[in-house]
């Protein structure tokens, strides 16, 4: 019998809604060359645990020097968690930051915006794509088997 045709790949996933976009920027005493890749991810993962989002959520935008001001995005695409963010952010003081962030925060500021959150990095989504490719390839290969 002739081959059956490879299963299309499953649609991409679609793109987190539109939500509120919080920019927090923290002047921290560090420098820059201290603030390298390594101190980012780990900050970004200790702002997501704090303000409860999700870590692709929060993306550090901006580290220069002042001490170092770090500009940082977190993300909230939940009409209803935003409040809960919003008020998290303008009551936490430098001082529980420092805290919980691990390192010391001198001075913090948060701005309010519309925004769409960060698409998923191009390696998750080019893993998706390869599995989506694989299983294709393994259910053609079963299928000619049979």
């Amino acid at each position: 019998p002739p081959p059956r045709p490879l299963p299309s790949p499953p649609p991409p996933s679609p793109s987190p809604p539109p939500g509120t976009a919080f920019t927090l920027s923290l002047t921290i005493a560090s420098t820059v060359a201290e603030f390298g890749d390594e101190a980012r991810a780990s900050l970004a993962n200790k702002l997501a645990e704090f303000f409860g989002v999700d870590e692709s959520y929060v993306a550090i935008e901006s580290v220069t020097a002042a001490s170092v001001v770090v500009i940082a995005s977190i993300f909230e695409s939940s009409q209803a968690g935003d409040a809960g963010v919003a008020a998290l952010m303008e009551q936490t003081t430098a001082a529980e930051l420092s805290s919980a962030l691990g390192v010391p925060v001198e001075a913090k500021a948060v701005r309010k915006t519309n925004a769409t959150p960060p698409s998923a990095p191009p390696l998750a989504a080019a893993a998706a794509v390869a599995a989506a490719a694989a299983a294709a390839v393994a259910v053609a290969a079963a299928a000619a088997a049979a």
